[in-house]
């Protein structure tokens, strides 16, 4: 490995190349995994993301490659450099302690814990003595960017943890152009922008996939909800690879309360990828009428109510839970709808008075019906959204919406229902490829977004940022407070709720707390 001492200007410079790089992309004919592709010369550390803060815990994540020598990609060859991060709660370096230290690689991942709740702290991740550069965002944000150099530990919410759940969306099985916002066909490389063809010995939807299954069930969850886009185009042989993976989670649907620390459960949401098709390759599937089959529906619908393709399910144990209501997004060939159906269905599981957090494909939020540019929408239609809000409006027990879709870690509030969280959850299948905790407490719950940290992972995450013409970390990576906040809610069951007699709880949805991030 050469060395080159290298200021803070020219990293800076490095790391400006990389966010602007256009990815020539070739096809994947060599059958080479991800995590070897490592190169010699300068190992410059960029692409600095502190990616997770929690109550006791932050992970961080960047790079090591040489912009001198780019890849068939357009991006830095890779290059194996040893890392570390220091820590520490005064401004002072000296006073900063050595963690994560670890042997050469170029895609770092460094979990730091013991960190305690509320306390702020001051650090830098460090590969071969450089300083890493933080990912270059140009937009405006408030905590720092994707790298604040000061951030504070989240609180938690009242009262003792229940439990954790595990959400995840859009991990495409079966896809073989990843970063299209628009597919045709007729355009070079699938759509626009232009996309990176899928390795078809060793696609990165499989191990994605996977790993995050993996570290769900490792991170403690007992309840998996996959929010929709499970599939590339509802293919039955990625169907069943994707229910294959998702088996080794747990039981699909099988009961209507999930015990915490009991046995595992998924269940899922269709999303628009998920919908009707026609043709030979679905002919076996259900008919739908008019030349349509439902392999989705006949792959997942044991976790449906039957005859529907939604599903309520409670989370908790006998004195507090949670309620999560599953929605479909879609209307046979239609998608981003929400039929009235969907609706009636919501209102009644709202009224059985438990905290409840809707969740569909779509978003249903105002940022997300104003982010949208035909061809490209973000969200659910906008007359529907604004029914979906205004029905959640009238109830006060709504402790959250939770959508996939857009790719983006994004949190928003809206104006008719106040405090209530709307939460879009970046994909599984690409950058910033990975998935969320979700700890569920007495008085509320903390939503923490990790990275999914795998070998393989870490380089296809890595190498699938220069989507979007090299603009996906701007769109989908999300500030501090998108990935990681926690919001106040009273879960607590009556006693007359458990016992039968009638009396309705409430639930007190009032406060929401993020990451607070100085200097």
């Amino acid at each position: 490995m050469c060395e080159a001492n290298l200021s803070r200007r020219q990293l800076l410079r490095y790391a400006a190349l990389v966010g602007a790089t256009f990815p020539v992309v070739s096809a994947f004919d060599r059958g080479w995994a991800l995590s070897e592709q490592t190169g010699s010369g300068t190992a410059v550390p960029i692409n600095l993301e502190l990616v997770t803060v929690t109550d006791s815990e932050a992970a961080i994540t960047w790079f090591t490659g040489d912009p001198s020598q780019l890849d068939e990609f357009g991006r830095p060859t890779p290059v194996a450099a040893p890392g570390r991060v220091l820590i520490g709660t005064s401004p002072d370096p000296r006073t900063w302690v050595e963690v994560g230290k670890h042997r050469p690689t170029p895609y770092h991942y460094v979990e730091v814990r013991g960190l305690r709740p509320g306390t702020t702290y001051f650090w830098r991740a460090e590969s071969a003595g450089r300083p890493a550069v933080p990912t270059v965002i140009p937009r405006t944000d408030p905590l720092g960017g994707s790298a604040p150099p000061v951030f504070t530990t989240l609180t938690r919410p009242p009262g003792r943890e229940i439990g954790r759940v595990a959400w995840l969306n859009d991990m495409h099985y079966g896809e073989q152009v990843a970063g299209l916002a628009y597919s045709d066909s007729r355009l070079p490389r699938g759509g626009l922008p232009p996309g990176f063809p899928v390795d078809p010995k060793h696609p990165y939807w499989r191990f994605m996939g996977r790993g995050a299954v993996t570290e769900a069930r490792h991170r403690g969850c007992t309840l998996l909800l996959v929010n929709g886009d499970l599939s590339s185009e509802a293919e039955p042989a990625a169907l069943a690879e994707c229910k294959g993976a998702l088996d080794a989670f747990g039981t699909l649907g099988g009961t209507g309360h999930v015990q915490a620390g009991g046995a595992r459960h998924y269940f899922v949401t269709r999303g628009n990828h998920d919908r009707w098709h026609s043709g030979d390759l679905y002919a076996a599937c259900s008919s739908r009428g008019s030349g349509l089959h439902d392999c989705f529906g006949d792959s997942f619908n044991a976790g449906f109510v039957s005859g529907t393709q939604h599903f309520s399910v409670t989370f908790g144990d006998a004195k507090a839970r949670y309620r999560f209501v599953g929605l479909d997004s879609n209307d046979g060939s239609t998608t981003g709808v929400l039929r009235q159906d969907e609706l009636d269905f919501l209102a009644a599981e709202l009224a059985k008075g438990d905290a409840t957090i809707p969740l569909f494909h779509h978003p249903a939020s105002a940022t997300a019906s104003l982010s949208g540019n035909p061809p490209i929408a973000d969200g659910l239609d906008s007359q529907d959204a604004v029914k979906f809000r205004r029905l959640l409006g009238k109830h006060d027990n709504v402790a959250g919406v939770y959508a996939g879709h857009t790719h983006r870690n994004n949190f928003s509030r809206n104006a008719e229902t106040g405090s209530v969280p709307y939460f879009e959850g970046g994909a599984v299948k690409e950058y910033p490829g990975g998935y969320t905790i979700v700890r569920m407490f007495t008085g509320g719950y903390m939503a923490n977004f990790w990275k999914t940290k795998t070998p393989e992972a870490r380089a296809w995450s890595e190498r699938s940022r220069g989507e979007y013409l090299g603009f996906a970390p701007t769109y989908q990576l999300g500030s501090l407070t998108d990935r990681n906040w926690t919001y106040a809610v009273d879960a607590r069951r009556r006693a007359q709720v458990m016992t039968g007699r009638a009396s309705r709880r409430t639930a007190d949805a009032s406060s929401l707390t993020g990451i607070n991030a100085a200097g």
